[in-house]
């Protein structure tokens, strides 16, 4: 009889721990875990900003916001699907800043992610540098400026932060709820820790200030020459639009390598390391380990990738005082991406 009892005591503590244990795991499911919590709202879209604000006599009909393109507000982070039912949409802005250690910086690297939580699908939208904006105090300049004018005027690092995200949310009319930021030192370390990134390339990539040529095809690069990879676009026959595609199939490289089994059950310590080498983020690391599952679940098809369409042109900047070439967002062609996210 008391054998009987300690089985049965046994049995119910591990019945107990499965429970919990799967209790656990079903919060953290995407659609359960971000559901459940309150989505931050970062930064929403300035009505005073974009298109109709400031002089228009000197700018082109393109520079400014998508919500000048459109009468519809910013997203919301429940919305809608085609079948009627309600969905919960992220949109997470990844910065990756020309830096080292806490030196002064631009944004090297800008990129939106929208995640459509209950479909496991990803748009991607790449943010020339050069893309030509307003900012407040400024007037009309590149968008990576945003980040340098925050920590200046005495934001730091958050200050840096906050202006690039308001920067993207106006020029793109959305809500951003979250963002994750690193510089050079941290990114090179990253891919080290990861031993190294698998990156397929469809033609040679000339490094200018590595001085050597990546060949076409399959082939593992160290942190630097992924990062001499994600910045290289003086060789490149696209300029920056062929950078933004390098920088995209990296990103992705990272998701694969990343959702290998033995990197899936190494999960906890990676996200530490990824808080050592990240210079900010507003993601918890339950946030993480959610994101992490349903990327584990996604096909690479169910990530999408788009450039903001648009022209170079050369206009007068206020800020260096001096003629600058921009990229100037077709508000029209990018209303249409943005609709079909």
């Amino acid at each position: 009889m008391r054998k009987r009892r300690v089985y049965m005591l046994i049995a119910g503590f591990l019945l107990c721990t499965a429970l919990g244990g799967y209790a656990f795991y079903w919060s953290l499911q995407p659609a359960h875990h971000f559901r459940s919590s309150e989505i931050p709202v970062l930064a929403a879209p300035d009505s005073g900003a974009g298109a109709g604000a400031g002089s228009r006599s000197t700018e082109p009909s393109g520079t400014g916001s998508l919500a000048a393109a459109a009468s519809a507000g910013p997203s919301q982070m429940k919305e809608k699907s085609r079948s009627g039912l309600e969905q919960t949409n992220l949109t997470i802005l990844i910065l990756g800043i020309d830096a080292r250690g806490s030196e002064d910086s631009r944004t090297d690297v800008m990129m939106l992610a929208r995640v459509n939580v209950d479909e496991g699908k990803v748009s991607l939208v790449s943010i020339p540098r050069d893309t030509r904006v307003q900012l407040p105090g400024v007037g009309y300049t590149k968008i990576n400026h945003a980040h340098l004018l925050g920590e200046l005027h005495g934001g730091g690092n958050h200050g840096g932060t906050k202006a690039s995200l308001q920067a993207v949310s106006n020029l793109c009319s959305c809500s951003i709820n979250y963002y994750v930021k690193t510089n050079f030192e941290g990114f090179e370390h990253f891919i080290d820790t990861l031993g190294g990134l698998d990156v397929t390339l469809p033609a040679p990539v000339k490094l200018t200030y590595a001085h050597l040529t990546l060949p076409a095809g399959e082939q593992r690069l160290n942190g630097d020459l992924t990062l001499k990879l994600v910045q290289e676009r003086h060789s490149l026959a696209e300029g920056d639009q062929g950078r933004q595609q390098n920088q995209a199939l990296v990103l992705k490289s990272v998701l694969r390598t990343l959702l290998q089994p033995a990197n899936l059950a190494n999960l906890p310590a990676l996200i530490k390391q990824v808080r050592e080498d990240i210079v900010d983020t507003n993601l918890s690391d339950s946030d993480m380990i959610s994101l992490s599952l349903l990327a584990k679940e996604m096909k690479m098809e169910d990530m999408k990738y788009y450039q903001i369409p648009g022209h170079s042109d050369k206009f007068y900047d206020p800020l260096v005082k001096k003629d600058l070439y921009y990229w100037i967002p077709d508000l029209t062609q990018m209303k249409e991406i943005y609709d079909m996210k």
